[in-house]
């Protein structure tokens, strides 16, 4: 069974497009992991975004610790990489480290943070290409994954302009790093 320890910026869009149930359906078949960063990043945005409270009961997602030495050195690592004058970017890098260290697939969309996982051989998928990859598996249709990337969209998500209109002919140039 493959980890998947996931990101603030695939959660967030989840959460506040009420579909969290959905994500759960796409990685099922995966523990699905969070850090403490992200929690904590998750229940600072539900101030603004009280959607995002639904996501500290699921039964589905476990909360990992990044406190091994090898963890520890990893996330200073990304630290140094990504986190800025103001702290933003926490989450990614502990997303990250845990992935790199427990050869994990690391869930998220924030392009910096996705070129730096690459950088160093970590398995990161991003949102759209987990949708993609669910309609050749058979879990959607891919009216349902046009309808979903709308309300990801909606619900705050940042992907490439005119996504929704061009969907079907993105999934088929899929990079072979995103399959």
């Amino acid at each position: 069974m493959i980890d998947r320890i996931i990101d603030t910026s695939v959660l967030s869009p989840f959460a506040r497009a009420r579909k969290l149930d959905v994500l759960e359906r796409l990685t099922a078949g995966s523990r699905r992991l969070i850090t403490r960063s992200v929690q904590n990043e998750i229940d600072n945005g539900a101030k603004n975004y009280p959607e995002l409270k639904g996501v500290r009961p699921l039964v589905w997602l476990e909360l990992v610790r990044v406190d091994s030495l090898p963890e520890l050195t990893a996330l200073a690592m990304y630290t140094r990489l990504l986190v800025d004058d103001e702290f933003r970017n926490v989450g990614e890098s502990s997303v990250l480290a845990y992935a790199e260290v427990h050869r994990s697939v690391a869930l998220m969309d924030d392009a910096v943070a996705v070129q730096v996982g690459r950088q160093r051989d970590v398995k990161v998928q991003r949102t759209l290409s987990l949708i993609a990859c669910s309609i050749r598996s058979g879990l959607l249709r891919e009216d349902e994954a046009v309808a979903l990337v709308s309300d990801l969209i909606t619900a705050g998500a940042r992907y490439p302009q005119n996504i929704v209109e061009e969907f079907s002919n993105w999934r088929r140039w899929l990079p072979e790093s995103e399959k």
